[in-house]
């Protein structure tokens, strides 16, 4: 069973381990993704690709040999973290409270990295990453569906919402903060948007009843899909157990290295087996090339 972070915390009885998945679900994101865990170094599953036919026979008759299809799917866990050293003696002059905002710093880059990686993760250029949803839907693709020219078309922003299945999930839309400005211009005319309060205390806009992700920027400082307000992406997410799920092993860890032997610093290591699955081919859908600085 996929868990969300903030759910998994309450079965942690690490202290520094509960800081640190607290730091990592401060995101919208992160927030609300579930995550499944799961044994050894991979998950693998077999995604439905058609059904059997079914009809009608008649007396003494019989039914039309057929077969489902399936194919085989899987992930990869990725080793995931960073080491943080300080150096002994700011900790012995200033305090541990010094070695907490590094680790706490270091659990915040985390977060904004694995939110670059959900969009633009690309196993291609980086073998130790995975790919995200835009090496994951590409053009050709049933969830690919281009905006055309102008600001949102809500046509088909509509048509990538419902080529995503729920089933007892959550949908969501992706965003940048851009996007998100624009689609609330646009929808607040003729009253399709709400605002909501989230379990965290944050206003959050809620189109068609699906609540708006924003992802903004990335560790590096690099905006993760509006780079060129212009022309980016918005997508539809159903998270769930068996539609788009994050895995992982064990959980984010927290281990302190103590001293090392070649210099006066104290080490901690974060690290996080983790990585993402599209369980189900229509848990996402992409809607391209839209213009949030384009005219109504």
């Amino acid at each position: 069973m996929a868990l969300t972070l903030a759910e998994a915390k309450k079965h942690s009885t690490n202290i520094q381990e509960r800081a640190i998945i607290t730091e990592l679900a401060a995101g919208q994101l992160l927030s609300v993704m579930p995550f499944r865990e799961i044994p050894g170094g991979g998950h693998f599953w077999r995604r439905e690709e058609s059904l059997g036919d079914v009809g009608f026979r008649a007396f003494n008759d019989t039914y039309t040999e057929s077969y489902g299809s399936t194919k085989q799917q899987s992930e990869a866990l990725r080793l995931f973290g960073g080491d943080i050293k300080v150096d002994k003696a700011i900790v012995d002059l200033e305090g541990g409270e010094a070695r907490a905002y590094q680790i706490q710093s270091k659990t915040r880059a985390m977060r904004l990295a694995w939110e670059g990686l959900f969009i633009n993760g690309d196993a291609n250029s980086t073998a130790n990453e995975f790919d995200g949803l835009a090496r994951r839907i590409q053009s050709g693709s049933s969830q690919y569906f281009t905006n055309g020219v102008g600001n949102i078309n809500l046509d088909k922003l509509d048509e990538a919402i419902d080529s995503v299945d729920a089933q007892g999930g959550s949908k969501y839309l992706v965003m940048s903060k851009s996007a998100r400005r624009a689609l609330s211009k646009i929808a607040r005319a003729n009253g399709q948007i709400d605002i909501e309060r989230t379990a965290f205390g944050y206003q959050q806009m809620v189109y068609a009843g699906l609540p708006v992700l924003e992802l903004d920027r990335d560790h590096l400082n690099v905006a993760i899909l509006d780079s060129d307000p212009t022309d980016q992406d918005i997508y539809v997410v159903s998270f769930g157990n068996d539609l788009l799920t994050g895995i992982q092993n064990g959980g984010p860890q927290v281990r302190d290295l103590g001293e090392d032997t070649a210099a006066p610093v104290l080490t901690t290591r974060v690290e996080w087996y983790c990585g993402m699955a599209l369980i189900n081919g229509r848990a996402a859908a992409r809607l391209n090339g839209v213009n949030a600085n384009a005219s109504l």
